[in-house]
């Protein structure tokens, strides 16, 4: 079985009904706010384009994929049938808040009745900031 978070995440990411052309929401931010924003809109990126390497590699933190393969799986591999089953990905970031090397981000998928609200922990790894978990 798959690990629980990578599986809400990219149930996050994938589920979304959006515009074919989506806005990149990390514009709103400045900073090291913008950068984690940038994460997330990297999430919907990679799945428009079914990159399912770049989304472990170089999104999601090294934590969240040895707990994939605890379960047996590799990333590259759940995230590819995730994106399989995916119809539409649009993901929008609302709120950033950052404390020391840990950042939290309120990201709304969807559109009308099927909008939704989660939020994605993220932890800084050397420059870069990595996706660690999803909270509903």
């Amino acid at each position: 079985m798959r690990s629980a978070l990578v599986l809400c995440l990219l149930a996050l990411a994938l589920s979304a009904c959006g515009s074919a052309a989506p806005r990149d929401s990390a514009e709103d931010f400045s900073g090291d706010e913008r950068a984690v924003a940038a994460v997330v809109e990297g999430v919907e990126e990679a799945a428009r384009e079914n990159d399912s390497d770049r989304l472990c590699t170089k999104l999601l933190s090294e934590q969240l994929r040895a707990a994939v393969k605890q379960e047996g799986t590799n990333c590259t591999t759940a995230v590819r049938d995730a994106f399989k089953d995916a119809s539409s990905k649009d993901l929008t970031v609302d709120d950033v808040s950052i404390s020391g090397d840990t950042a939290t981000a309120t990201v709304t998928s969807g559109a009308g009745s099927d909008e939704k609200t989660d939020t994605l922990e993220l932890e800084k790894a050397g420059a870069n900031w990595r996706i660690s978990a999803l909270t509903s």
